[in-house]
C-alpha cells in the first residue's frame, strides 16, 4: 500500500475515532454515519465486516485491511 493512501486511511479512522483511544466502536462509527445519513442496519453490518476479531473495536490494522485496495 502507497504512503499517501496509508495517509488517507489514518486520517479517516482518526476522523471516526472520536474518543482518541486507538479503536473505532460500532457507537463512533454509527454516529458518524448517522450524520452522512446512511442507513443503520447497513452501518451495523460494514462494522461487523471491518472487525475482524469480532471485539466490538476496529483497530486500524483492521481499518486498513478493510480498506485496502
Amino acid at each position: 500500500m502507497s504512503s499517501d493512501k496509508t495517509t488517507d486511511l489514518r486520517s479517516e479512522f482518526d476522523r471516526l475515532d472520536c474518543d482518541k483511544d486507538g479503536y473505532i466502536t460500532l457507537k463512533e462509527f454509527r454516529a458518524y454515519h448517522e450524520q452522512n445519513n446512511k442507513d443503520g442496519t447497513s452501518i451495523e453490518k460494514a462494522f461487523a465486516a471491518i472487525d475482524a476479531d469480532n471485539d466490538g473495536m476496529v483497530t486500524f490494522e483492521e481499518f486498513q485491511r478493510a480498506y485496502k485496495g
